[in-house]
């Protein structure tokens, strides 16, 4: 049930039931475009939308989507039915061309995926339609809507003899008209026209008599008379009869393809009822596509619960003055089903309702609605709008006894399953009592447990949501610096409508202010004070609000970052450790040696003075080198160089480590100063720990670092303080860096090479989420990327997008 009768008027869906047949090319999809109507039924419902959402995803994702020749041919079909009659060459030639286009639909639809397009594939018919239909009317009906020669044997004969005769005219009519220049009978400018469909000689008027022929006009002055020769007359005379012949052969053609199409109709039509459903499909997907509508998450209960929602015909007037939009967050549930909307005037209350009323309506005529994907919506089996003066002359009505005859039908006919849509509540009495009649009606509707938006500017409404449970205030928002409008809707609170603030911004007259003040109640003043300190209140907490949502941020990133660094100090102090004992023990091992073949030697000797003193001095120089190395030693552990186990036999301590990198080498990237350790290498492909910063790189663009640098980096200097080169480079690297990638067309080397480079990037950004267009094809981009998606540790994980967003040819990826 929809009230009043002309709902759509009031809430603008005539206007979108326009702009849906505008989008038509067909008139029966103009007709359902006309008649589409409002439905509780949730299978519907979600049939309707579903076949919409698949098409608006073929059109955006695919644009190939067949969209011409979209003729209904429906009518002409059924008149041939009586045997006898026929259709025109224009009539054919336009099946023709229409038969064409539902076999490429249908042949289009088919190749779809049941599993990803269920509700289009629902209505795709099994089998095109029977070729030899097509292929008969080309063989009568050429490109041009004209009957071929060769359609009959006959029309053949009958057309060469008639070009035949009317070769011999032209000439002989040509020769006579040169004579009769020569004799002076014609002009010498003369030149053949036609009347009556036949050639003549246009001559003066005291000459005509001068020809043999007969005169078939005459000017407007009676000066020139237009004749035709009598020779040719015969002539023309058979090639009219040839004329008739060729009519009757060409409608006995027609009358024999008639015949031949009488056994299809049944089938055609049917195929043309298809026609026009996927031409209205198609017009709301359009119309989807320029609005920004989607397929909400549909519930089968009364509920709302739309985030971004905006009025579609508001946001197209909007944008062609270069303005946006103020988007909104409707939710209506059990818990508060009726919504009391408060605030200043023109401040969006009232667009608001309509808004909710428009798109409910929308989405139960099977249309999507501009609302965010993640939203989620009910149904309702009726739906109630009082809105606007409804003063009636004829039936002497005021604007309030109207009002009062609409909220009677509400509280008369509503119930569980209903919502109700009241614009300034209660107004056009006396306040006070029209606020008493507005206050116990709103009790009654909560009573029978509807849902509903209810504007108003009466404080005891405002007051009722503290008393009822159901009942829910909500504000349009007010900027009290500037003292204007944010027609933003902010549930939890009435809102004032700063009547005297906007007042005094207008340059109101301050002596009329102050007399208004002191003629309401303290009250009322007060309350309104409140309602207005509440709106400024809430400002300086949410801008609080987000300051400590940025510092925790902040800080939750600085605590986990040193966490990083301590625990990579530690395990460096845990190497140093280990590397000073496995020193110390070869130390002693070298030590050992020497002494016991230095005391091996003297016994050899029998304590030999001048080979003991020998002995004594290299004993003395081996000490020595041994406390050189343990220096050596002790200085590099102080700065933990690990550097020396990428050391080749051969190098010098200034240059850079040799030999192909591996899992622990130290590197920079190619151009830049930062140096990093190298975590892993998967072919050509390695994972380079920069700080707390993870990248994946190719090897070709690492380089090794020097051993200063490799020493700078172990003494733990970078780690005191982010180096300002990097954090230039990626600012750098986030202004450029887009939310999404497109690998369409690209094969699969190219495509992995993009994917590894595009993920790194995201990965060194710390990006939390990215979007990835593959496309479907085959599968093997999307195949590639998930594969290298479940490779890679900072993806927590992965997922197809939505259908109407692109379904399996896009992939969002969300990171650790």
């Amino acid at each position: 049930m929809i009230y009043p009768d002309n709902f759509e008027v009031k809430t603008g869906f005539q206007q979108i039931r326009i702009m849906l047949q505008r989008y038509c090319l067909n008139r029966k999809g103009a007709a359902m475009a006309m008649q589409t109507s409002f439905t509780d039924d949730f299978n519907t419902i979600g049939r309707l939308t579903g076949t919409a959402a698949e098409m608006v995803y073929l059109l955006r994702f695919t644009g190939n989507f067949p969209a011409q020749d979209y003729y209904d041919l429906s009518d002409a079909l059924v008149q041939i039915r009586v045997p006898g009659t026929f259709c025109e060459p224009e009539t054919l030639s336009e099946l023709r061309l229409s038969l064409i286009a539902i076999t490429e639909i249908v042949r289009y639809l088919n190749r779809l995926d049941a599993a990803d397009f269920p509700y289009l594939k629902s209505l795709t018919p099994e089998a095109i339609p029977d070729q030899s239909i097509i292929n008969k009317i080309e063989s009568i009906i050429d490109d041009k809507s004209e009957i071929r020669d060769k359609a009959s044997e006959k029309l053949f004969s009958i057309r060469k003899e008639i070009r035949s005769r009317i070769s011999g005219v032209d000439r002989r009519i040509n020769q006579i008209l040169a004579a009769a220049r020569r004799e002076g009978i014609a002009q010498d400018d003369t030149e053949l026209t036609i009347r009556n469909g036949r050639l003549v000689i246009p001559l003066p008027a005291s000459n005509k008599r001068k020809l043999n022929g007969y005169v078939h006009d005459t000017s407007a002055t009676g000066h020139t008379v237009f004749v035709e020769p009598a020779e040719v007359f015969e002539i023309n005379n058979e090639i009219q009869n040839l004329r008739v012949e060729e009519k009757q052969e060409i409608a006995r053609i027609l009358v024999d393809l008639a015949d031949f199409l009488r056994p299809f109709i049944n089938d055609l039509l049917q195929y043309y009822s298809f026609l026009g459903e996927m031409d209205f499909i198609r017009a709301k997907a359009l119309l989807a596509i320029e609005i920004g509508a989607v397929r909400p998450e549909l519930i089968n209960e009364p509920m709302i619960r739309w985030r971004k929602a905006v009025h579609p015909l508001l946001m197209i007037a909007l944008k062609q003055q270069g303005r946006k939009i103020v988007e909104q967050d409707i939710e209506l549930s059990g818990a508060q089903r009726i919504m009391v909307i408060s605030g200043p005037n023109a401040g969006g209350k009232s667009v608001c309702l309509k808004t909710a009323g428009l798109l409910q309506y929308m989405l139960q005529c099977g249309l999507l609605i501009p609302v965010s994907d993640d939203s989620k919506a009910g149904i309702f089996s009726k739906i109630f709008l009082e809105i606007g003066d409804e003063q009636s002359l004829e039936n002497d009505l005021s604007t309030y006894s109207s009002h009062l005859i609409h909220i009677r039908n509400f509280i008369e006919n509503s119930d569980r399953r209903s919502l109700i849509l009241i614009d300034e509540f209660g107004a056009g009495t006396e306040p006070q009592l029209g606020g008493a009649m507005a206050e116990a009606s709103l009790e009654k509707l909560n009573e029978n447990g509807c849902f509903g938006i209810i504007t108003t500017h009466y404080t005891n409404l405002k007051l009722m949501a503290d008393k009822f449970p159901g009942v829910f205030n909500a504000a349009m928002l007010f900027d009290t610096q500037a003292m204007q409008p944010l027609f933003k809707l902010s549930p939890g609170k009435p809102g004032s409508s700063f009547a005297f603030e906007i007042a005094r911004k207008i340059g109101f007259p301050e002596k009329v202010l102050v007399n208004a003040t002191s003629k309401i109640s303290q009250s009322q003043l007060d309350f309104e004070k409140q309602l207005a300190q509440l709106e400024v209140d809430k400002k300086f907490i949410e801008q609080k609000t987000a300051e400590l949502k940025v510092a925790d941020e902040t800080l939750s990133a600085l605590v986990s970052r040193y966490e990083i660094l301590l625990k990579n100090l530690e395990s460096q102090r845990n190497e140093m450790l280990k590397g000073a004992r496995i020193k110390a023990q070869q130390l002693l091992e070298q030590s050992n040696r020497i002494i016991e073949n230095t005391i091996r030697q003297i016994k050899e000797s029998k304590a030999d003075k001048e080979k003991t003193r020998v002995l004594r001095e290299k004993l003395e120089k081996a000490k020595t080198d041994l406390i050189s190395d343990e220096a050596s030693f002790i200085t590099e552990s102080e700065t933990y160089t690990i550097a020396a186990q990428n050391k080749e036999p051969g190098t010098k301590q200034e240059g850079k480590p040799g030999g192909p990198l591996k899992k622990g080498s130290f590197v920079k990237i190619e151009g830049q100063e930062t140096v990093g350790k190298i975590e892993e290498i998967r072919g050509r492909q390695a994972s380079v720990l920069f700080g707390s910063v993870k990248l994946r790189t190719s090897l070709e663009k690492l380089v090794p670092a020097t051993y200063a640098e490799i020493r700078t980096w172990e003494a733990g200097q970078r780690f005191s303080k982010p180096p300002v080169s990097v954090i230039h480079q990626l600012n750098d690297k986030m202004a450029d860096f887009k939310m999404s990638i497109d690998i369409r067309g690209k094969k699969a080397d190219e495509a992995q090479e993009a994917i590894a480079r595009y993920i790194d990037q995201a990965i060194l950004l710390r990006v939390n989420e990215v979007r990835i267009l593959h496309g479907k094809g085959d599968g093997v981009l999307r195949n590639i990327l998930h594969a290298y998606l479940r490779d890679t540790p900072e993806v927590v994980k992965f997922e197809d997008e939505s259908l109407e967003r692109g379904g399996h040819g896009v992939t969002l990826v969300y990171f650790r």
